[in-house]
């Protein structure tokens, strides 16, 4: 399998160039656990495992550690199916979000991709806003994002489940799709080139493992049933990992989400709510959070109706999310230092 198959392009030739020269090889990650890593190189898949200097230069911050789509510089280990991970090259764009629970940090759900579907159910289970929170993340990424309103069998009035989808999904592609009869795959299909790589993100039970076997001709993802009483599915993939398609597609399956906890998305509100970016050049004050001010172009349209309230709404609860986040970063940071300070005073006493 040639490198550009597995996504290299000429950018990467220059950037491995100093890792070239060290006898290094390139590889990219196909599926993470913990430390050990399956990569793939030109002509082999190994096991791959990260030095103790690379955890030492990341600090803590596994952000900066191997992420499936990364591309890595590994050393071979002799007669052996094993390689350790050296270095990894930076990333072109990259999915994250926030750690589920009250910690403050980022998890990478895949990286160097150049496309993102946003994958949802066009049964009793849609929702708008929760939609709209997964175009944040998409967008923010740096991905091109596009809709699959999955399950198309399943709902009753199939027009007016995509406009309501097109009018969450702004200037977003949106698809309607079947996994289970095939509808649509064609035109899916035609959205992975080959050399790109996609990423499939979605809420358990919406059909993401069963698009990829649609588009990969055969059962190569694990598939639950969904509970009939709810609508709700159970986790089939346990890791993000990396699937090469018959096509010369690269595609990243990644664990169905409960929650959709955005990581600094600011920009990606406001890509996703173009509407509102349009009608605040009327807005009195540039700095208009468009919750209560006089004179807010926003809040006049909804007063008039010409609007949706219920973007509006949408809007407003992301941006005070986000404010919260910051805020919340400023204060681990602050702690942070805070502790570093108190050790740097223990050891400069106890050296006196």
């Amino acid at each position: 399998m040639g490198l550009t198959k597995l996504g290299w392009n000429a950018a990467r030739d220059e950037q491995f160039a100093p890792y070239l020269a060290k006898g290094f090889i390139p590889a990219r990650v196909a599926v993470e656990d913990k430390h050990f890593y399956r990569v793939w190189t030109v002509d082999a898949e190994l096991t791959a495992q990260i030095t103790g200097k690379l955890i030492h230069e990341a600090r803590g911050d596994h952000a900066k550690l191997p992420k499936v789509g990364d591309w890595v510089a590994i050393k071979l280990v002799p007669n052996e199916e094993k390689a350790a991970i050296q270095a990894v090259l930076p990333r072109s764009t990259q999915i994250t979000r926030k750690t589920s629970g009250r910690n403050t940090a980022a998890q990478i759900l895949a990286t160097n991709i150049e496309t993102v579907f946003l994958v949802t159910a066009a049964d009793p289970t849609f929702n708008a806003a929760r939609l709209e929170r997964m175009l944040v993340m998409g967008r923010e990424s740096g991905a091109r994002p596009v809709v699959l309103l999955n399950k198309i069998d399943l709902c009753d009035d199939l027009d007016a489940k995509l406009a309501e989808a097109t009018q969450a999904a702004g200037d977003a592609l949106v698809l309607a799709v079947c996994a289970l009869t095939g509808r649509g795959i064609k035109k899916l299909s035609a959205q992975i080139k080959k050399g790109e790589t996609v990423a499939f993100i979605g809420t358990s039970g919406v059909g993401k493992s069963s698009l990829i076997n649609q588009l990969y001709g055969e059962d190569l993802m694990p598939t639950i049933e969904v509970r009939t009483q709810d609508s709700k599915g159970r986790h089939t993939t346990s890791w993000r990992e990396m699937i090469f398609l018959p096509n010369g597609g690269v595609v990243i399956d990644t664990p169905g989400m409960r929650e959709f906890h955005l990581w600094g998305a600011s920009e990606g509100v406001k890509d996703s709510f173009p509407e509102i970016e349009a009608l605040a050049a009327g807005c009195r004050f540039r700095d208009c959070t468009h919750t209560q001010e006089k004179e807010c172009a926003v809040l006049a349209a909804v007063a008039a109706g010409t609007f949706p309230r219920e973007r509006h709404d949408s809007y407003v609860k992301l941006q005070r999310e986000m404010n919260y986040l910051r805020e919340s970063e400023k204060q681990a940071g602050w702690q942070t230092r805070r502790k570093s300070d108190r050790a740097a005073h223990r050891v400069f006493n106890k050296g006196d």
